[in-house]
């Protein structure tokens, strides 16, 4: 539950609350379509600039799939190929194929853009255009019957402005999406599909090109704030573990002044522990220690230091102030269990898996304050990491100052 409110407290779905909003509160007289088109173009612009800077190859293909499907409805690819019914031909097939190209580059992984997967990718896009231009260009509509072939009954089906098979399209695009979305922490998944449902809404607000402009420009934006997110995740957020990383850890340093508290912590015994279950076992108990630090009370603020350490930083905080907090964490550590259920095994052609037991960890907290010995961030840093190894020479599982 907590995870389906946090897709509904995003950035894309606020921003794509507030298009709505904009849009049933303006009306066609307030705005100029000629500056919404161009504001939609440089959009785009941006949004393949900045994937390709970034290397996201999602983004960028489906930032080219939208801008060809705003292009191709806009009516200036009728007026340019002099078809004054293009848009019409080609409204349900772009209806249909706009949801199945964002779902198929959602799926792929980051490969590159300019090499030889991204090759692959310009001739899926290619391949398409191509077919459509063949069937209007050789006058055989037929071939494009099936993107307006009725599959569906019922009053919500009759109603919709896209064809049936584009209803269809959506509803799985969404489904699996939305399915990802639930087991995934990428923003830019996230965003995906929200970018989806604004797509829908300009297709369906059509042929109200005002309405089309807005929702195809939001959901171009919306790319660009998720590869900025992603961006911003890789450089100050750490990977496995989701906490801020050390580059975050350097910048929340520089900004401390007056009083303040610095804990380091340590897994007790890690790697024997990684030599014996493994290092994706290794990785699981990593996580699961961040997930109870990430919850520190005090007003304390967790980061990846590197390895099996952790650094705790308190501001205006004193040590005796901080020190109820870290024990509470070390005790929550110590309770917290980690199911291990070891690895399959083959006897034949059956596998059997080891039973269940239950992993506990424990770790080990080094605790230091700024004062007139220690100055400095770093020295306070390094006097936090002297009590550190105080607390493993008492025996580990300890606080120690």
């Amino acid at each position: 539950m907590a995870k389906l409110m946090s897709i509904f407290t995003t950035i894309p779905f606020g921003l794509l609350i507030l298009t709505v909003f904009a849009y049933w509160r303006i009306t066609a007289d307030h705005l100029q379509i000629a500056g919404m088109d161009n504001l939609a173009y440089a959009v785009f612009g941006v949004g393949l600039i900045l994937s390709w800077w970034f290397n996201r190859s999602r983004v960028f293909f489906i930032t080219v799939v939208l801008a060809l499907s705003h292009y191709a409805l806009s009516g200036l690819a009728a007026l340019h190929t002099g078809m004054p019914s293009l848009t019409t031909v080609v409204f349900p097939v772009i209806c249909t194929l706009v949801p199945i190209n964002i779902l198929i580059f959602s799926l792929l992984k980051e490969r590159g853009i300019f090499n030889f997967w991204g090759l692959g990718r310009f001739a899926l896009i290619a391949f398409q255009l191509f077919y459509v231009a063949m069937a209007i260009t050789a006058n055989d509509l037929s071939l494009l019957n099936f993107f307006r072939q009725n599959v569906l009954t019922g009053e919500l089906a009759a109603n919709a402005a896209i064809p049936q098979p584009a209803v269809l399209a959506y509803g799985v695009a969404f489904l699996s999406m939305f399915r990802k979305q639930l087991h995934s922490r990428s923003h830019l998944d996230n965003a995906l599909s929200v970018v989806l449902v604004a797509s829908l809404l300009a297709l369906q607000a059509k042929p109200a090109t005002m309405a089309g402009t807005m929702f195809f420009s939001v959901a171009g934006i919306m790319l660009i704030i998720a590869v900025i997110q992603d961006s911003y995740s890789m450089a100050y957020l750490d990977e496995l573990t989701g906490l801020p990383a050390r580059r975050a850890l350097k910048e929340e340093l520089m900004k401390l002044r007056g009083e303040y508290t610095i804990a380091m912590v340590d897994i007790d015994f890690f790697k024997k522990f990684n030599d014996t279950y493994g290092h994706d076992t290794g990785d699981e108990v990593l996580r699961l220690v961040a997930s109870v630090l990430k919850k520190v009370t005090g007003g304390g603020k967790a980061f990846r230091y590197g390895g099996e350490e952790f650094t705790i930083v308190f501001p205006h905080t004193a040590v005796a102030d901080a020190l109820p907090h870290l024990e509470k964490l070390r005790a929550a550590v110590e309770e917290c269990p980690y199911d291990y259920r070891g690895k399959q095994k083959q006897e034949g052609k059956s596998k059997k898996k080891a039973s269940a037991k239950k992993l506990f960890v424990t770790i080990s907290i080094g605790v230091a304050e700024r004062s007139e010995k220690h100055p400095e961030t770093q020295e306070v840093i390094k006097a936090a990491d002297n009590a550190l190894y105080r607390a493993k020479k008492k025996g580990r599982n300890c606080v120690s100052k």
